[in-house]
């Protein structure tokens, strides 16, 4: 049984990213939507600390669970509006998020695919969930989809690649994903930035080659530009190529680079328009 983990919280990007997976999941043939949340310390109310120790107040807890249990029950409503084919399961757990996606991962197989909602301009409250996206992606053995909460879903039809061009084998991560893309009818848009102004021959004709021998059957274009900047130019190409998905891939031009920097999260909430997968 196909699966997608969807972590949540009480805030409308959370709940715009199961929307998504809705969405996904009939596109994709998942038959399963797994809704993870974490009661985070920062969601009770202490009464005091003494002694190393935390009272929690009671009522406060109850609440929470209750709340709890009226979410689960509006984000599945959403699911269910969308397929009733498409079985929906609700997992509550007390450790740290990032400790939970792991463990849920080890334990349920069938997931190959999380999904995380994105603060943007967008978004009225700080997402829990968003906060947490870079330590997810950093962290997940499965690939993963960053929505943005102004993102809706529609068909798609236009994928955006960045891709290094000194690191051609990362591209092998894309012929895990023929069989999807070919089902769908994809164009794929492949982008090298350099960020000096050499231009080495031989290595875009090597890029090239590689592309027409792997990827021959899918319709694709190769574009090169330069750009000091690799965010903005993978960005400012996103808009103007009119994408409908940004791949990222390991590597230099992958957001997943600058996972050791600021510019990760620069990136990540820059991008208000495209979905991005990190495959992994």
């Amino acid at each position: 049984m196909r699966t997608i983990l969807v972590p949540v919280d009480f805030t409308s990007t959370t709940e715009n990213a199961v929307s998504v997976a809705a969405d996904w999941a009939k596109t994709y043939e998942y038959q399963n939507i797994i809704l993870l949340k974490t009661a985070g310390e920062s969601e009770f109310d202490y009464l005091h600390i003494a002694e190393g120790h935390s009272f929690v107040n009671e009522e406060s807890v109850n609440n929470l669970l209750q709340r709890t249990e009226l979410l689960f029950d509006q984000l599945a409503d959403i699911i269910t509006e969308k397929s009733t084919e498409i079985k929906v399961s609700r997992v509550l757990s007390d450790w740290t998020l990032t400790r939970s996606i792991n463990e849920l991962l080890k334990n349920q197989p069938s997931v190959d695919l999380i999904i995380l909602g994105s603060d943007d301009q967008t978004s009225f409250t700080e997402s829990f969930v968003s906060e947490n996206i870079i330590s997810i992606a950093r962290t997940s053995p499965v690939k993963t989809l960053i929505v943005p909460n102004s993102y809706h879903y529609s068909p798609i039809k236009n994928i955006f690649i960045p891709c290094d061009i000194k690191g051609i084998k990362r591209l092998e991560r894309l012929f895990h994903q023929k069989s999807l893309i070919h089902k769908q009818d994809v164009r794929l848009s492949f982008l090298n930035i350099n960020t000096s102004e050499k231009e080495d021959k031989n290595q875009k004709k090597e890029l090239e080659d590689y592309i027409r021998e792997h990827l021959t059957e899918i319709p694709s274009s190769i574009y090169y530009s330069h750009d000091e900047n690799i965010i903005q130019g993978i960005l400012n190409f996103a808009a103007s190529d009119k994408s409908d998905l940004i791949i990222a891939l390991p590597g230099k031009h992958s957001f997943l680079y600058y996972l050791a920097s600021r510019s990760i999260s620069e990136g990540i909430y820059q991008n208000t328009f495209q979905p991005v997968l990190i495959l992994k």
